[in-house]
């Protein structure tokens, strides 16, 4: 990186740099009023714009440059820097912007996972921006919503959006999942709700895996198309019945495995086999109209 000497350079050469993480200035109000009262107190840190001879593309001073527009200022003291590559320019305007207490949760996120990006680790960032690496972590997470939805549900009347609600949806392994729970949740009880239900739904379909993998180790097959109907019905037996929230540590697979199938149906694992056909004893009213019946062809034999 090499440093020029500072000067003024016309604000219609500053051009915002594009990888700046920060992409909501805020209210410039204050600062704007301030810069008309004193002037630009403070260099901006700039470098020249690629392929554009004789224009700027901003380092720091983002919002400083914006505010002098409004001021009507038409000249800015800059100092200019040249030969820093991608990763440089993007490490210094990360690294100026998450010392700042006004950056969204979400810009901070977005640059945590732009430092990641880039090749820093976990470690690195912790170092270079002063947040633990708990934060960080929980950043990094956030930085995989999606982005609409969450401005969206920011500004959503009525749900005022906690950190201990994005916390939450960590705890969903399915970023897709967190995304829909997101957007659906009314309120912090009902995101915290659906966040519940779907851990129970992640960890049964896990124990759901484990099982079914175990149970094919032992030559067992799923139960043929149609068994889900019936179950219930005569022409199945029921071997054992698991409730795939409980530990897996639980199941024991039957020692005779033979000719048995497993199903899963409404949050258990269920191993069945085809029911034996037994003889069933008549009852008196089958005696009834047994007899009944054989008095009936009596009768049409005399008749004839």
């Amino acid at each position: 990186m090499i440093f020029k000497n500072t000067i003024s350079i016309s604000i219609e050469h500053l051009f915002p740099h594009p990888g700046n993480p920060r992409k909501d200035l805020g209210d410039l109000a204050e600062l704007t009023d301030s810069i008309k009262k004193n002037g630009l107190m403070q260099n901006l840190t700039v470098m020249p714009k690629e392929g554009d001879k004789g224009n700027f593309t901003i380092l720091i001073g983002h919002r400083r440059c914006a505010a002098a527009r409004l001021a009507g200022v038409k000249m800015v003291p800059c100092r200019i820097v040249e030969g820093l590559s991608e990763r440089e320019q993007v490490s210094i305007m990360l690294e100026e912007n998450m010392q700042r207490n006004d950056l969204t949760i979400w810009e901070q996120a977005n640059g945590f996972q732009m430092m990641l990006d880039l090749g820093e680790t976990e470690a690195s960032i912790a170092e270079k921006t002063g947040f633990s690496r708990p934060t960080i972590k929980h950043r990094l997470e956030i930085a995989k919503l999606d982005s609409k939805a969450l401005k969206a549900k920011e500004q959503e009347e009525g749900f005022q959006l906690s950190l201990m609600d994005l916390y939450q949806l960590e705890k969903i392994k399915d970023v897709k999942k967190r995304n829909q729970i997101l957007e659906e949740a009314e309120n912090s009880n009902a995101l915290a709700f659906a966040v519940i239900r779907e851990q129970r739904k992640e960890k049964a379909q896990e124990t759901l895996q484990i099982l079914t993998d175990k149970l094919k180790e032992h030559g067992m097959q799923k139960a043929p198309e149609g068994a889900e109907r019936e179950i219930y019905s005569d022409k199945w037996e029921t071997i054992l019945s698991f409730d795939l929230d409980s530990d897996v540590k639980r199941f024991e697979i039957p020692e005779k495995t033979e000719d048995v199938f497993y199903l899963e149906q409404y949050g258990r694992l269920y191993l069945i086999r085809k029911a034996k056909k037994q003889k069933r004893e008549k009852t008196a009213w089958d005696l009834r109209q047994e007899k009944l019946r054989k008095n009936g062809k009596k009768i049409k034999e005399i008749m004839r």
